[in-house]
């Protein structure tokens, strides 16, 4: 496991930092701000849900996140170099093709076709693209590689000590992504961990080889610009 032990310096970001980025995601963009869209939905019918409006907030909130880990990226761009090129190009194979193997064995076994959060995705695509596309290739590989390995792994891991970290970032992503679900009571799309689990790993690995969040994110960007294509395909 000394593959996860290549970043040895602390955090650029403070501790107070750290918990700015974790409550602006998981309450402000998860809880209060959807609700104050409602809440103007509520007044001005029409306003939330809407593609202009959805298209907006997500690129605001991914500026703002951008902004809040400028640190954390600064730190990266010391360590732009080929690596950090290569490795996400040579980990993208792996990643897909490993998530794919596990799903097929996740799908045999709980008997569902597809998980519920993809379901949600499909659906919602097929109603308006642009508001997913923006959310899938830009929203989340950049915000969410700066929450689960920015903050939850990078931050709370030090020097040598990096398992606890790992197996927290890994399991908080994977069950983040069966979230809906799990609101939903559909119990059996728990079956389903393991692909975001393997996923969130290889992520993770990708960050610790190439010491550049970039990497991740790029990463990141390319599996879902894989899903993005495959769905396009579907609809011909």
């Amino acid at each position: 496991m000394n593959d996860f032990k290549t970043i040895q310096d602390p955090s650029p970001i403070s501790h107070k930092r750290a918990l700015l980025i974790l409550a602006t995601y998981f309450i402000g963009y998860i809880f209060v701000i959807p609700i104050i869209l409602y809440t103007i939905d509520g007044f001005f019918p029409g306003f939330y849900p809407n593609a202009t409006v959805d298209v907006a907030f997500h690129t605001i909130m991914t500026l703002v996140f951008l902004k809040l880990a400028s640190k954390l990226l600064q730190e990266s761009n010391k360590h732009m170099n080929p690596k950090a090129l290569v490795v996400p190009i040579l980990a993208a194979p792996f990643m897909i093709y490993g998530s794919a193997i596990i799903n097929i064995a996740m799908t045999t076994i709980s008997g569902q076709t597809e998980p519920v959060n993809q379901s949600i995705i499909i659906e919602l695509f097929n109603a308006n693209r642009l508001p997913i596309m923006v959310q899938v290739l830009v929203f989340a590989p950049i915000v969410e590689e700066i929450i689960f390995r920015g903050i939850f792994y990078r931050h709370l891991k030090k020097a040598g000590r990096y398992l606890v970290p790992l197996i927290f970032s890994t399991l908080l992503f994977a069950t983040l992504h069966s979230l809906s679900a799990i609101m939903m009571q559909q119990w059996t799309d728990l079956w389903y961990i393991p692909v975001y689990a393997f996923m969130a790993l290889v992520l993770a690995y990708t960050y610790e080889k190439s010491q550049n969040l970039y990497s991740s994110i790029f990463l990141h960007f390319i599996n879902n610009a894989i899903s993005i294509l495959a769905m396009l395909y579907a609809l011909k």
